[in-house]
């Protein structure tokens, strides 16, 4: 049996093709909570988004000229689960290069696509444990981007964000029936960023809380087995963004979005098609976004 989960990409991180952020969510929904079993794993992993309006911070939404920004962002990941436990938690490491054809980022607010692809940050995650019980499972993790996209400032085309970022994850995956079949998959981020190299330039950190609710279908023996449900997240930032200028620190606003939408796996799990609607963004863009996963064992 294949047996890979949501949860093993949702932990490989997700690299922004949008936001000034490292980390975008959407990457993560159902089994968020849940480490794969120990293995050696590939996977190729696809995101895109698609903004048609930018929302303020009082809620009121305008449109982006020339029919709003599209944006995507193919990774490749390698990523071991060991049989070595470390705090009772099976230990686990994973790597992920990802490329993008679009950046919006501050200061400079330039976007960079025209159909050119670049390497953004790399995703290094090298402390993973993994615990599992009879009713729940749980995931926690360090890691940190590296930047090793193009990046100078006020450049126009960007690809990586010049900064790094410190990711700390926790999650579980709750087991609502005695059989595993009905789920509720939980999982919290903080990133932490770097000042912008060569600015006095520090973004705010965001705070994101992701998952999703699903159910089994399918004999788990079948390659034809998986589940489905509905998956969601939420996004904050923490902290003010900072500028070693005479404006100081810049206290507000605070962007904000979350989503919400169908999630399908397939192929006991290898599989994962995912679409979520943006909705109550605030100091943000705002749209449709999709995910597609597939992960194998080698």
């Amino acid at each position: 049996m294949i047996l890979i989960t949501a949860g093993l990409i949702a932990n490989l991180g997700a690299t922004s093709a949008l936001a000034q952020q490292n980390f975008v969510p959407g990457f993560a929904g159902l089994k968020v909570g849940t480490q794969p079993p120990p293995g050696i794993y590939a996977a190729i992993a696809g995101w895109g988004y698609s903004a048609s309006t930018v929302v303020d911070r009082n809620g009121d939404s305008h449109s982006i000229n020339n029919g709003g920004l599209d944006a995507n962002v193919l990774g490749v990941s390698l990523s071991m689960v060991t049989k070595w436990k470390l705090l009772g938690g099976n230990y686990g490491f994973a790597a992920l290069a990802s490329w993008v054809n679009s950046r919006v980022e501050i200061p400079s607010i330039g976007v960079s696509n025209g159909g050119k692809w670049g390497l953004t940050s790399t995703y290094l995650q090298p402390i993973s444990l993994g615990w599992s019980t009879p009713r729940a499972d749980y995931l926690a993790g360090y890691a940190i981007y590296l930047p090793t996209g193009a990046w100078t400032f006020r450049g126009s085309n960007n690809f990586g964000l010049g900064m790094y970022t410190q990711e700390f994850s926790g999650g579980s995956t709750f087991y609502l029936d005695a059989k595993k079949s009905t789920h509720l998959a939980l999982e919290l981020v903080y990133d932490i960023n770097s000042r912008k190299q060569g600015t006095t330039y520090t973004q705010s950190d965001p705070l994101t809380l992701q998952g999703g609710l699903g159910h089994n279908y399918g004999d788990a023996k079948k390659l034809s087995s998986g589940w489905f449900g509905v998956a969601g997240f939420g996004q904050w930032t923490v902290n003010p963004t900072s500028y070693g200028t005479s404006l100081g620190t810049i206290n507000g606003p605070y962007p904000r979005s979350y989503g919400l939408g169908p999630e399908f796996v397939t192929i006991q799990g290898a599989l994962t098609l995912r679409y979520e609607w943006e909705f109550g963004s605030r100091s943000a863009l705002q749209g449709p976004l999709w995910a597609v996963f597939f992960a194998a064992p080698i």
